[in-house]
Parts: C-alpha cells; structure tokens; sequence
C-alpha cells in the first residue's frame, strides 16, 4: 500500500520546486519565445512552457543525465538548461500535435526526401500552424529562436543535419506563405459574464465574486497549484485599492487585466482568463506569476508590464511567493 504523502514531505518538495525555477531563471525568457513560436499563442507558449519546466524537474530526479557526445551535444542537462528546455519543449510540442490528429502522411513529393519526417497535407486555406510539419516548424524555431547548429537540431530532432538543412528550407517557405489564425476554446466566458466579474472585482465584493462560481469552480494560477471550490483562500487575499480590473482581447481572447497607474504609466500586474458552463465561472487561469505573458500582453495592450518582483535584481520566485502571502507558499 501507498504511503501518503506528509506534510513536511509536500512542503520539501515545494522548495524544492521553488529553487529549481529560481535555477532556471535566465533560461524562461527564451523557453516561453521559442514556445510562443511554436505554438502561435501566448495561452499555448504558457502552459508548454509550464510542462517543459515539469518535465525538466522530473528528470532531475530521474537521473537523466547522458554523457556529452562527440560532437558536442548532450550532457548533464544542467551544463547545457537551454539546449535540454529546447528539446523537451520540442518533444511535447511535437507529441501534442500527433495526439491531435494533425500529422497525416507523406506526401508523394517528399517520399524520397532525406528527412524522414511525415510531410503534413493540408487544404489550401490550412494555418500557418497547420501548413508545417512539426518537425519543419520545430527545425525553424530552434535555429531561429535559440541559434542552435545544424548538428545540435538534428540531435534533438534524431535526425541528421542534412535533413535539418532541408525541413529549414521548407518550413521557412512555408512560414512565408501562411498567416496565423487563433484556434478557439470551447468554453470561453462570455464578455457579459467577464463584466459581471470585472464589476464585482472593482468593487470588492467577494459574495458577488463568490455568486458568479461555479460550486466546483478550479483556480489556477500558472506554476504554482492551485484551488477548487468556491471557499477558496484565494478569494480573501486582499488586493491593494490602485489595482482595477478591466477587460480586453490578448491573442484573439478576452481576458481579465489587472492594470494600475504608478508615476503616470499605466501598468499591467496580472491576467486571468475565465471559463463558462452554464452561465457561471467553471474556471480560472491566473497568470500572475508569468512575467513573459505577461509582458506579451502588456506589449499587446500597449502598456508597461509590471513582473511582480519577479527578474528584479535580488528577487527570486520562491521569494516572490512568499512575499505575496498566498496560501501555497
């Protein structure tokens, strides 16, 4: 039988988490831009980014860790965290897409290629995400995002690098060709339902908050956990007066901004976006402690972004939790 696990064994692996992340720091900029490369969307770069970092923890504890090779590649992931978060970051991206249904089969014209990857047909109004092979789009990204040499993609790609030369030469055209288009959610929160919550934010009104829930409403704030159930900790953390909510469309949604003015700049502290089932909030994704979305975002809405102390000299995100007196913490 299982052992549950303790208190003092959650709270350990929690720092544990927290000073990984702090480790990795320098590298999260570049690993949500490659991803918001991959993806087309900063909702997607976020939670790839998000898994990547999972992913990266656990193989920490996996002991997954290949003497270098020959030519340079592999290691000790943590010699080299950007080339290793490039490729988890790749894999789970490349994985998603074939779980979708997306990747079909070769076509006749680049059966007798050198790169073994499956060359995906599409109709002639398909996407830009959609118009290349994951394996072109992914050879694109890692060579224009990260500068990687032919030899390290091909290493992460487990091909070779004439065949990393030709899905470059591809994709790139291909990128040329096609415009992006944002895929929908199924259940995103209508804007009077955003309004209704905007309005009872800026007012403080946490039983009104409280009556637009959903009984089995989830909270998410992105990295850190998360609540369910509408007796939520989170709903008491106070929320200082000059912060306001207003609503607004980053990446083709509607979101939930978090603004406040401070020596006459409007700045952007926090996200959310808001799920609906049946007229009420089924879901909230919280993206405060996201400084790269949430500079994304800023930059859309034409505001400064405000990272929460995160990336500030002295800072890190364990000490940015904490100081913020959330429940997780």
């Amino acid at each position: 039988m299982t052992a549950p696990v303790t208190d003092e064994t959650a709270r350990t692996m929690r720092a544990l988490w927290f000073d990984y992340l702090d480790a990795v720091q320098a590298e999260r900029p570049k690993l949500h831009a490659f991803c918001l490369r991959l993806t087309g969307t900063v909702w997607d770069a976020e939670d790839l980014a998000q898994d990547t970092l999972l992913r990266g923890f656990g193989s920490i504890g996996r002991c997954d860790m290949s003497p270098p090779k020959e030519d340079g590649t592999g290691g000790r992931w943590f010699d080299k965290p950007q080339a290793y978060l490039a490729q988890i970051a790749t894999n789970l991206w490349i994985d998603r897409w074939r779980r979708s249904g997306r990747d079909t089969t070769v076509s006749e014209t680049d059966a007798g290629s050198e790169d073994p990857a499956p060359v995906i047909t599409r109709s002639a109004g398909a996407t830009l995400f959609e118009r290349a092979a994951p394996q072109e789009r992914a050879a694109v990204v890692l060579k224009d995002v990260f500068d990687f040499s032919l030899e390290e993609i091909a290493a992460m790609l487990a091909t070779s690098p004439g065949a990393v030369k030709a899905a470059l030469h591809r994709g790139r055209g291909k990128l040329r060709e096609a415009t992006t288009a944002v895929p929908a959610r199924t259940n995103p929160a209508s804007a009077a339902l955003i309004d209704r919550f905007i309005a009872a934010f800026n007012a403080r009104d946490v039983s009104a908050i409280t009556a637009l829930l959903l009984e089995s409403v989830t909270y998410e704030p992105q990295g850190v956990g998360g609540e369910r159930g509408t007796r939520g900790i989170w709903l008491k953390v106070p929320v200082p007066d000059v912060v306001s909510a207003e609503r607004h469309i980053v990446d083709g949604e509607p979101v939930v901004a978090f603004t406040f003015v401070t020596g006459g700049v409007k700045r952007l502290g926090g996200l959310e976006r808001l799920e609906e089932v049946e007229g009420r909030i089924s879901r909230i994704i919280n993206y405060y402690f996201c400084p790269d979305t949430l500079a994304h975002a800023a930059a859309a809405l034409g505001m400064a972004p405000w990272s929460n102390g995160y990336h500030q000299e002295g800072e890190t995100l364990s000490r940015m939790i904490a100081t913020a007196g959330l429940p997780w913490a």
